[in-house]
């Protein structure tokens, strides 16, 4: 077992909550695009609290094993938040601007990992429900970028 209770607890429920959250706004950018337009920006402000997370675990003495995920998706956060939300770089459509791209997925799939692995020794049945989540939200990605777009 790694961590103590509430330190593990407080993990577990901001992996979770990432992958809820990551679900709901790729669902919403599929079929009611205003609502994830408007709101698709917390989705990187609430990875962004993986940096006090991922802090707080680290400052406790926590194994390396729990901080890491937090602190690579505030990472994640804070790089798609530049891009995306601030900069307005379009590097997902032809032409891949692969200076953006490849360090994005890096971050995102690494962050993902680090989340998702530590929940095996920790809580199995909510590695299972991570994995069904992170699945989900993957699935529903890639069909907004590369599917039939239905909302046109």
């Amino acid at each position: 077992m790694i961590g103590n209770g509430s330190e593990v607890a407080a993990f577990a429920a901001f992996g979770i909550a990432s992958q809820a959250l990551l679900v709901a706004f790729f669902a919403a950018r599929r079929w009611s695009p205003r609502v994830a337009e408007r709101f698709g920006w917390l989705a990187y402000a609430f990875a962004a609290l993986g940096l006090p997370l991922g802090g707080w675990l680290a400052l406790a003495g926590q194994s390396w094993k729990l901080y890491t995920g937090p602190l690579l998706l505030a990472l994640w956060a804070a790089f798609g938040a530049s891009v995306d939300l601030w900069l307005r770089v379009q590097w997902r459509r032809t032409p891949v601007r692969w200076s953006v791209f490849v360090p994005y997925l890096v971050l995102y799939f690494s962050a993902q990992m680090f989340l998702w692995w530590p929940l095996w020794d920790a809580q199995r049945t909510l590695w299972g429900g991570f994995l069904v989540l992170f699945v989900a939200n993957t699935a529903l990605n890639l069909r907004g970028h590369y599917g039939d777009d239905e909302s046109d």
